[in-house]
């Protein structure tokens, strides 16, 4: 599908079988960016003088990628699905779309989280059964993810269940997208400013120590954390709303790359950096240096695997972490084998779950839907 058919006067036709592979690309390098954080939380932070203070900075900012998947999945979810919600709301169409992501998300989520069950929580059944059923974010008692990206799962699967009234009614303001982006931001703001134990869980100790306005929304759990991917979302769909508007802006489009990259730099940037995300995600459409890039093969075959990829690679940190700790072992003596083994395995065993895992589900689940949706 050519992008430049896109406008804002009547609904679009779905993707279809085509793919724009420069955004499937971004999905792959934020898959590695995340990867990247997390091992130098876990098995590298304890000594952040050892790289220099703006890299430190840069890879610190490896969380926002969650925050680029919300808005991709904000845009992409509109530019296929919203069509069949813009003027109307049929229960059809509703369990067809809830159905469509029930078997994008769950075949994985189903097996990384029976894995890490019987790897690191055996004995916790309740806690099991509680996150099988991707709800465990909903409710404080039971906000514990057995898999560590479980939380960004929970929040998108409940996102789901409102999309298509979002779409239903975003596409009656969709002259007036500027209420999008204005609404995420007046969000991140809010989740900025106010910390309590109402808003965020289990972690409302250590932001209460903070005071005044902190634009940095890496520690949010609970309605804060349902907040923050609500306005991700919004951005997404601020995108596909404005796609013509934005490209019309060419020359500006051209250089959002420069600030977003600066910004990774430096602290407390984070809000800069999630609002410059859909205006980067339309330039990357076109056809440009970044375009080619992101759709060469080792990135798109990245991208294809993402969602493996994120899922899966905590189940190699967390084994190095608990194996060199029962052997006494300081990681960060050992870190170019910690990369690698995180790095290698993640690859291979995420490349294995994505063609026998997910692609054979989706096939057989479809097929399935085509009989009883």
């Amino acid at each position: 599908m050519n992008l430049a058919q896109i406008h804002t006067t009547r609904p679009i036709k779905p993707i279809g079988a085509n793919e724009i592979k420069s955004l499937t690309g971004i999905r792959g390098l934020a898959a590695v960016y995340v990867i990247i954080f997390h091992w130098y939380v876990v098995l590298f932070h304890k000594k952040p003088q050892l790289i220099n203070h703006y890299l430190s900075v840069l890879i610190g900012h490896g969380y926002l990628s969650v925050d680029l998947f919300f808005v991709l999945s904000g845009f992409l979810l509109s530019l296929t699905s919203s069509a069949s919600f813009n003027n109307h709301l049929f229960i059809h169409d509703y369990k067809a779309f809830m159905y469509k992501r029930f078997c994008r998300i769950f075949p994985l989520y189903i097996v990384a989280t029976l894995l890490y069950f019987f790897l690191f929580h055996f004995g916790e059944v309740e806690s099991l059964i509680v996150n099988l059923t991707l709800l465990q974010g909903v409710f404080s008692f039971s906000n514990n993810s057995l898999i560590s990206p479980g939380w960004s799962l929970t929040n998108e699967w409940v996102i789901y269940f409102f999309l298509p009234l979002a779409f239903y009614l975003t596409w009656k303001i969709r002259n007036k997208a500027w209420i999008l982006i204005l609404s995420s931001i007046t969000i991140f703001i809010a989740i900025s400013i106010f910390r309590n134990d109402f808003l965020n869980w289990g972690n409302s100790y250590s932001l209460q120590k903070i005071h005044g306005f902190n634009p940095v929304i890496l520690f949010t759990r609970g309605p804060s954390s349902f907040l923050r991917t609500i306005a991700d979302y919004l951005l997404g769909i601020f995108a596909y709303l404005s796609f013509e508007r934005i490209k019309k802006r060419a020359v500006l489009l051209k250089y959002s790359a420069i600030p977003l990259v600066v910004f990774l730099f430096f602290k407390k940037t984070d809000i800069l950096i999630i609002l410059l995300m859909p205006f980067f995600m339309v330039h990357i459409t076109e056809r440009n240096v970044i375009n080619r890039f992101l759709s060469s093969k080792v990135v798109y075959f990245l991208g294809l695997i993402s969602y493996s990829l994120y899922v899966n690679h905590f189940l190699f940190i967390d084994t190095y972490d608990k194996i060199s700790k029962s052997f006494g072992l300081n990681t960060n003596n050992y870190l170019i084998i910690s990369a690698c083994y995180v790095a290698t395995g993640t690859l291979i065993f995420s490349t294995i779950t994505y063609y026998a895992i997910e692609k054979p589900a989706l096939k057989y689940l479809k097929k399935m839907g085509e009989r009883f949706i």
